[in-house]
């Protein structure tokens, strides 16, 4: 008994490193030139640690280091980039698995990202400045240094995001996981609805909004002066300064602070 159990360790110890050649001996790169066809840049990486970066150039290239496949298309007006996972991962040798994904810097367009699982690290210039951005977040951890976006829509099942140096329009839909956000500038609205979980918007001071926050089950922590401010146990409304923008809070169960 003992020997056939070993055999079959040894079997799919062999399988496992011909279809999982450990990471340092694979290496894929693909890219794409960006047209004034282009409306969108797709990204698919759900499962793989990826770090998207915008820089000087007129294209789109994905470069991938271990195990599974990336691919790199234009269909129609849009370009998407695709992981895939390598089938028979039964074991995990060397380092993990990367994806590094460049857009140009002057690209103003829409990116829209869907992460399934794994970690994401969105480098861009202060340079780019997106239409609108569209993340739809699983599960992992998403770090942010700066986005300047005309609207951003941010979807979390679970997960953490860090947005640092935001400005935009702005909408937060999070069902259980952390997002901090820190606002530069407020000029657009923003929208967010908690289920469960938290969301911190790191205002400034001489921000203009309306606040208007609906409870069922959970708390704002609002750090900000309100002018005719009403605050019970299902409901939160004031004005800051002007009043400008709208900021719409709805909690089913968990936290949104503002400060």
């Amino acid at each position: 008994m003992k020997k056939i159990i070993l055999v079959v360790v040894l079997i799919l110890l062999l399988i496992s490193l011909v279809f999982n050649v450990p990471n340092w001996f694979l290496s894929q790169e693909h890219q794409v030139k960006v047209t004034d066809k282009i409306n969108s840049i797709d990204l698919d990486i759900k499962g793989v640690d990826t770090t998207v970066i915008s820089k000087d150039q007129d294209y789109v290239k994905a470069e991938l280091k271990g195990k599974g496949n990336v691919n790199l298309s234009k269909k129609g007006d849009t370009i998407e980039v695709e992981y895939h996972r390598q089938l028979f991962s039964f074991f995990n040798f060397g380092r993990r698995t990367q994806l590094v994904v460049t857009i140009p810097k002057d690209y103003d367009r829409e990116l829209k990202v869907d992460a399934g699982s794994g970690d994401i690290d969105l480098q861009l210039s202060k340079d780019t400045v997106l239409s609108s951005l569209e993340l739809d977040v699983g599960s992992g951890d998403i770090d942010i240094d700066s986005l300047n976006a005309k609207t951003a829509s941010i979807d979390v099942a679970s997960g953490d995001i860090d947005l640092k140096h935001f400005t935009g329009e702005l909408k937060i839909d999070v069902s259980s996981g952390d997002v901090s956000v820190q606002i530069d500038e407020l000029v657009g609205d923003i929208e967010a609805e908690v289920s469960s979980g938290r969301i911190v918007l790191d205002l400034p001071d001489d921000s203009d909004f309306t606040l208007n926050g609906e409870i069922s089950s959970g708390i704002i922590q609002n750090h900000f002066p309100l002018k005719n401010e009403k605050n019970d146990r299902n409901r939160l409304r004031g004005t800051h300064g002007s009043g400008k923008y709208s900021i719409d809070l709805d909690i089913s169960s968990g936290i949104i602070e503002i400060k």
